[in-house]
């Protein structure tokens, strides 16, 4: 009953956490097109309302994870592909470590704007040129880490 419950909602964190952060790059690539247009406003608002959600997911996915590690005796790198996803969620908390200060700023800078549609400020653009590439590291660590848990490989068959 526990794992079910615990991988349940390690599951769904995992699927908001990649599926918003696809949702962020699909709205970053509209950011991109639509500089200097009234869009700007809007999509960047809609990027970090986003980034909260995949923030909050990407923190559950690690705590329902270690949590399963500890209470179901799996313990920390003791296959080889729970050990990289173990690895891999270590890296993306340092990324995440790394991003927060940039990523509040962000935020401070967002809730500055002027409210409805408009052209945003260049030094929000920077803030979220600087951003995105950190977010696509941790999205393409994502889909490794769901990959390794699917074809598990080092297990027998």
């Amino acid at each position: 009953m526990l794992r079910s419950i615990l991988l349940s909602v390690h599951l769904l964190a995992v699927i908001a956490w990649l599926g918003g952060g696809f949702y962020e790059l699909w709205l970053g690539r509209l950011l991109l097109r639509s500089r200097g247009s009234a869009a700007e406003a809007v999509l960047i608002r809609a990027i970090y309302r986003s980034d909260l959600v995949v923030f909050g997911a990407t923190l559950l996915v690690f705590v329902a994870g270690a949590t399963m590690a500890v209470l179901l005796d799996w313990g920390f790198f003791t296959h080889f592909w729970l050990g990289v996803k173990q690895a891999i969620a270590l890296v993306i908390l340092l990324i995440v470590a790394w991003i927060l200060p940039k990523a509040l700023d962000m935020g401070r800078q967002i809730a500055a704007l002027p409210p409805g549609d408009g052209p945003i400020p260049p030094a929000l653009r920077a803030s979220y040129a600087w951003l995105e590439p950190r977010f696509a590291i941790m999205r393409i660590l994502g889909v490794v880490a769901v990959l390794l848990a699917v074809f598990r490989p080092g297990l027998p068959g």
